[in-house]
C-alpha cells in the first residue's frame, strides 16, 4: 500500500510540476501531461518487470550461488545504513518475493539451513534485479523524447529510489543470514558428533 501511495503521490507531483512549468511543451493540453506521466509510470513498471525476469531466469545461476559473499554489505556500509535509520523503516518497504515464490519479508525457518541457503540465493538475485532496475528504468525517457527532462527523468528517479531502498535492505541483511547459516552448520556438526558418541558401545563392563 505504501508503495502504491508513493507512486501515486510522485505521479501527481510530476504532473503538477509539468502543468506549472512545462505546459507549453504539451501545447497547453493538461490531458497530454496526465497521459504522458501515466504512460511513463506504467512503462517504468514494465521495464522493471522485464529486467527482473532477465536477471532471475536468464543469467547463470552460478553467479548468485551461496558462496558469493560480494553481495553482502561490509561493516562500514552497514553502519552507514544504520545511520540512515534502516532498522526503523526496513520493514515498511515493499517486498516483491511473491513473484518468485519466495518471500523475504521475514525469516520463517531460522533453524533450517536449506531455507536459509535459499534465502541467501534469492537475496543475491534481488540485489542484482534492483541494481538493473535502478539504471534501466531511465529507458522510460525514450517513450516521450520531447519530454525526457520533465517526465522521463523524474519518473526514472522515483523508480531508482524505489529500487534503492530494498537493495540496501538486502545488502544489510545478508551478513546476518550468512552468520546464521554458519551457526546452523556448526550446530548440525555438533549434533552429529553427539549422536555418534551415543551410538558407540560403552567400554565399561
Amino acid at each position: 500500500m505504501i508503495y502504491v501511495m508513493i507512486v501515486l503521490s510522485a505521479s501527481v507531483f510530476i504532473g503538477a510540476m509539468n502543468c506549472l512549468f512545462a505546459l507549453p511543451t504539451f501545447d497547453g493540453d493538461v490531458w497530454r501531461v496526465v497521459f504522458s506521466v501515466a504512460m511513463s509510470v506504467i512503462a517504468a513498471i514494465l521495464i522493471d518487470g522485464i529486467f527482473a525476469t532477465i536477471v532471475r531466469w536468464i543469467l547463470p545461476k552460478k553467479w548468485f550461488s551461496l558462496d558469493k559473499k560480494r553481495f553482502a554489505a561490509g561493516r562500514r556500509e552497514r553502519r552507514f545504513y544504520e545511520r540512515l535509520g534502516i532498522k526503523k523503516w526496513k520493514d515498511k518497504v515493499i517486498e516483491l518475493g511473491c513473484f518468485t515464490g519466495f518471500r523475504k519479508n521475514r525469516i520463517a525457518e531460522p533453524a533450517n539451513n536449506e531455507y536459509i541457503g535459499r534465502y541467501i540465493i534469492e537475496a543475491n538475485y534481488g540485489i542484482v534485479v534492483h541494481i538493473a532496475c535502478m539504471f534501466c528504468g531511465y529507458l522510460v525517457c525514450l517513450l516521450f523524447p520531447a519530454h525526457w527532462y520533465s517526465v522521463g527523468v523524474p519518473v526514472g528517479f522515483v523508480n531508482m529510489m524505489l529500487n534503492l531502498f530494498p537493495l540496501m535492505i538486502l545488502r544489510y541483511n545478508l551478513p546476518k543470514l550468512h552468520s546464521l547459516y554458519r551457526f546452523n552448520l556448526k550446530r548440525e556438526k555438533e549434533n552429529k558428533t553427539d549422536m555418534r558418541k551415543e551410538k558407540e558401545p560403552s567400554l565399561i563392563a
